[in-house]
């Protein structure tokens, strides 16, 4: 499917989860780049709303009847689905709702880009790897080690395997400025900072930690240059948690002395972690043309977005 770019036809790219931080990043992305029709699909909303450039359309991954009209009354020309079950120790405490939020949706999603004649954008995870000889590239052997990553590399495996032109976007560790108080590791470090009291973080568990703006950025150049296969999309240093929590404070303007190192066995998480994780991201720095934020960098754009937030909530 070649995409319609033409003046006369509005391009139209529907985002699935509106209200993850990633999707908010990518709505961000593509507003300011473009006069793409976007359409939003969430959970997280009750009513309807429509203008010019966005439609937003109340949904989830149970309701297909609904979100199948939705499809077929707006013929979109590229999805994106940020939507997934992300607790790992949850997928592993109801594997039922995992399966059905990680798998059965993308099978879903994909029926419904063959109807509509689209292309699917697609998130995962290196939680698809087991976590020996990280940060991994785009042609290491998955091997994932608790549910979730099992569910994730279900829903890569039904998008590569599909007829459908696909797109599969690897990332770990993902942080970013949120309107609807989502958490995430540097939100809960910034909570546990200002709480004043000591608490862990684990020095074995390795990632490069991902700001939104930057997967918003691959998304972009995915759709503008049409292109499929795996990327991995991932921030621009390597380090550990422990690590990253104490760049958090400083950046942030704490002690890091509060901050307890540990490992990954003293704090008795129910799903197993890939410990050396991490992505490595040289495919979509060449071919996509989008150089990752470094731990430093992402983190102050993070503070300068969590003050634009509280202004504007301030004027309202």
């Amino acid at each position: 499917m070649e995409l319609n770019f033409q003046d006369n036809k509005p391009f139209k790219v529907l985002i699935v989860g509106a209200r993850s931080k990633t999707a908010e990043a990518i709505t961000r992305i593509l507003r300011t780049e473009t006069a793409w029709k976007l359409i939003l699909l969430s959970s997280g909303v009750s009513l309807e709303e429509h203008s010019e450039y966005i439609s937003i359309y109340p949904t989830n991954y149970n309701d297909l009847k609904s979100t199948k009209e939705i499809f077929l009354r707006e013929m979109p020309d590229v999805v994106v689905n940020t939507a997934a079950m992300t607790n790992v120790d949850g997928c592993e405490l109801n594997r039922q709702e995992a399966w059905q939020a990680n798998v059965q949706w993308v099978e879903f999603l994909l029926r419904m880009c063959k109807i509509t004649d689209a292309r699917l954008i697609h998130f995962s995870t290196d939680y698809v790897f087991d976590g020996l000889r990280g940060p991994y590239t785009e042609t290491d052997v998955p091997n994932p080690i608790n549910y979730y990553g099992r569910t994730k590399l279900a829903g890569e495996n039904l998008c590569r395997l599909s007829n459908i032109p696909c797109a599969i976007i690897r990332t770990n560790v993902v942080y970013g400025v949120s309107s609807y108080e989502h958490t995430d590791f540097a939100q809960w470090t910034l909570a546990k900072l200002r709480e004043g009291e000591k608490f862990n973080v684990v020095t074995d568990q390795f990632s490069n930690p991902t700001l939104t703006d930057d997967l918003g950025l691959v998304v972009y150049r995915i759709i503008l240059k049409e292109r499929g296969g795996i990327y991995n999309a991932a921030g621009g240093e390597w380090l550990n948690r422990y690590e990253f929590a104490c760049k958090i404070a400083h950046t942030f303007q704490f002690s890091s002395d509060i901050i307890h190192p540990c490992v990954t066995d003293d704090i008795r998480q129910r799903a197993k972690r890939p410990l050396r994780g991490g992505l490595i991201t040289l495919k979509a720095e060449t071919d996509l043309g989008v150089k990752p934020a470094t731990v430093e960098s992402g983190l102050i754009t993070l503070r300068q977005q969590i003050l634009s937030l509280a202004e504007s909530e301030k004027k309202r």
